[in-house]
Formats: structure tokens, C-alpha cells, sequence
């Protein structure tokens, strides 16, 4: 399983947000993440949307962490962020051209392999894997 750099942003700028618990820059969260700012824009905007944080526009604003979103499982962020979860082409729905396809055991087991990842995402909150001492430096 292999998830995407926008989930990746995505789950560091909520870890950031959540330890820091107070207005942050897309500017500082740029710098400290190691992130474009136009990815953060877009990365923000889809947050907001999905009722994960808050923005303030203007020349004091920034991004707020919502308090119930440390509460959020793993599984529920990344479900909700991730494109996809094709771990094959077979699992896209679309005509596929394999020749193992009818009564295929991988796809089975591939599938049973994503169920657990996800499952095992279930059980870790954003509360559970936020740094409390401090970020360092990258």
C-alpha cells in the first residue's frame, strides 16, 4: 500500500496543527513542513471542506485545527483524502486484461491485505500518533 503525497501533506499539516493548537501561516507551515505553498493551499482548502480545520482569511489568518478532528481516526482521514485504494487494476472496476482474473486469489488476498491496513489505521487516532514535545527541525 502506498499512499499518495497529497495524503502524506495531508496528514502532516493536521499533526502540525494539532500539536500546535493555535492559528498557524500557510507560510510557517510551508517552512516547517517542507511543503509548497501552492500544495498547502489546495491541501487547506480540501481540510476546510471536509470540516477537518478552520480558516481565518486575511492578514492575520491562518489554519486552526477543529478540536473533534485529534479524535479522527487514522482510517477516517485517509478515507476521506485518498484517491483511491487500487492496489491493482483489477480492483479499479474498469475491463482488465488478466488472464487470472475470473476466481483470482491474489485480488482476494490483495483485498484482505488493504481490509487490514485499514483496519489497523482504525485503531491509531491523530491524537495518538501528534508529536507533544515539539517538531524538530527537518
Amino acid at each position: 500500500m502506498h499512499l499518495t503525497d497529497r495524503t502524506d501533506y495531508v496528514l502532516r499539516v493536521l499533526m502540525y496543527l494539532n500539536q500546535e493548537k493555535r492559528l498557524v501561516t500557510l507560510n510557517e507551515l510551508s517552512s516547517r513542513l517542507s511543503v509548497s505553498r501552492n500544495n498547502l493551499i489546495k491541501i487547506s482548502n480540501q481540510l476546510a471542506r471536509l470540516n477537518f480545520i478552520e480558516t481565518v482569511r486575511g492578514r492575520a489568518g491562518g489554519l486552526l485545527i477543529k478540536a473533534e478532528t485529534g479524535k479522527a481516526s487514522l482510517k477516517e482521514i485517509i478515507l476521506a483524502t485518498e484517491e483511491s485504494f487500487f492496489l491493482a487494476e483489477c480492483f479499479s472496476g474498469r475491463a482488465c486484461d488478466c488472464a487470472f482474473l475470473k476466481g483470482c486469489l491474489l485480488k482476494k488476498g490483495l483485498a484482505e491485505a488493504l481490509e487490514a491496513f485499514l483496519n489497523a489505521l482504525a485503531q491509531k487516532t491523530l491524537n495518538d500518533v501528534t508529536p507533544h514535545g515539539g517538531m524538530t527541525t527537518p
